[in-house]
């Protein structure tokens, strides 16, 4: 009898230790990033569906709408909401001026009025207002236009100066880190969170420092653990 209940007894022992092994593996997985809104989960290659970090440095860079809005790694830069453009038609000083993207991907403009443009590189974006203003209002437009301000990007934890910064065309997350006064002793500095929005919603990915990072980004340095 003593045998038999000693028995049972590392059963359920060994049941309970896979039980609690299993979550801890799963809560690694899913592990919640401390930056982003609530319930974004971590997107690692080992979750079904998920974008994994492809390795040469760049990451989807697609808005909630799908289409492009950010900087495309090896494509030049591709106009968003939130970004101010300097547009300058010669000889039309009522034309000419700053104008801010709003949050439907549209410019407003004089004679023109509303003006798709998120997605559209700055050659496009010029393309499209010669077209327009062609149609009936002038009758060979010269139009130029020029990035003001980039969204900015985020980055936060275990940086020494967390905040709002400028975005530059073409850095990566081991530039912001050092615009932001690099890590701070205790961070771990092998791979952060990279939290962007996509097609499918906002996204956070497990990445190295060496990835490509767009305007609207949030960067999150966490702690290390030893």
């Amino acid at each position: 009898m003593f045998v038999r209940v000693k028995i049972r007894s590392l059963a359920v022992s060994l049941a309970l230790a896979l039980t609690l092994s299993g979550c801890l593996s799963t809560a690694w997985e899913a592990d919640p990033p401390a930056a982003g809104p609530e319930g974004t989960g971590v997107q690692t290659g080992s979750i079904s569906g998920a974008p994994a970090y492809n390795g040469d440095g760049a990451l989807p860079p697609f808005a909630t709408s799908g289409v492009p809005a950010a900087y495309e790694f090896r494509h030049g830069y591709r106009i968003g909401a939130g970004d101010r453009l300097a547009i300058r038609v010669m000889g039309q000083p009522d034309l000419t001026g700053v104008y801010t993207v709003d949050p439907d991907g549209n410019i407003s403009m004089p004679l023109i009025n509303t003006v798709p443009v998120a997605g559209l590189s700055l050659r496009e974006v010029e393309n499209v207002i010669t077209r327009r203003l062609r149609g009936g209002f002038l009758r060979d437009p010269s139009v130029s236009v020029q990035p003001m301000e980039l969204r900015p990007f985020y980055i936060l934890g275990e940086v020494r100066q967390a905040g709002r910064y400028t975005y530059q065309p073409g850095m990566t997350v081991a530039q912001a880190i050092a615009m932001a006064s690099g890590f701070t002793t205790r961070a771990n500095t092998g791979e952060v969170l990279l939290t962007r929005r996509t097609a499918e919603g906002t996204k956070t990915w497990r990445v190295p420092v060496t990835t490509q990072l767009y305007p609207g980004d949030i960067v999150y340095v966490k702690e290390r653990w030893f």
